[in-house]
């Protein structure tokens, strides 16, 4: 039985890109898409996904080291720039529980994801879509149909995460009432 890319992920968060090769012996340079490096050093077996090709691949990664603002990666199997040429453009995924639990008042962003928005009069605003980084404050994009609302991530906005039952209440912002 086939299952499906939503099936194959479902657990699984995209902490970095195969972006490029590098050297002629078959490493790649790993670009994250978390704030996290330590959490390179840990990388054993991750799965990879190119969405472009659809195809998927059941990677093992052998030594990592710190370049610039990258990782550069040797996978097993891969010795040549050939066959690393082949892995470009790869996003490796990894099981939620590899990440370290969240302190209380913290988040990660895929613990948000698919949470339920609800106001202050219990109404439901929508479904988290995605998390924008804007460098003061988080904001979340909450779509509900074809309609997508905004609402920045302060106290002032959003009085309690319950990151368990997957909900976010919110005082909405004056400018969407």
């Amino acid at each position: 039985m086939m299952k499906r890319v939503e099936e194959l992920l479902k657990d699984k968060v995209a902490l970095g890109v195969l972006s490029n090769t590098h050297g002629l012996k078959g490493d790649l340079k790993l670009h994250l898409f978390t704030n996290m490096p330590e959490l390179v050093s840990k990388l054993t077996e991750v799965v990879a996904y190119n969405e472009s090709q659809k195809k998927f691949a059941y990677i093992r990664i052998e030594t990592s080291r710190k370049a610039h603002d990258y990782f550069i990666v040797h996978i097993a199997g891969v010795n040549t720039i050939s066959e690393a040429e082949k892995l470009k453009g790869f996003v490796l995924y990894v099981d939620k529980s590899f990440f370290p639990k969240s302190k209380e008042g913290e988040y990660y962003f895929f613990e948000l994801f698919d949470c339920e928005v609800i106001d202050e009069n219990g109404n439901s605003v929508g479904i988290v879509e995605d998390v924008i980084e804007t460098g003061s404050n988080d904001v979340i994009v909450v779509k509900k149909g074809k309609e997508e609302v905004l609402i920045p991530v302060i106290e002032r906005y959003v009085t309690k995460i319950d990151k368990e039952a997957k909900k976010i209440h919110v005082k909405m912002p004056e400018w969407l009432e």
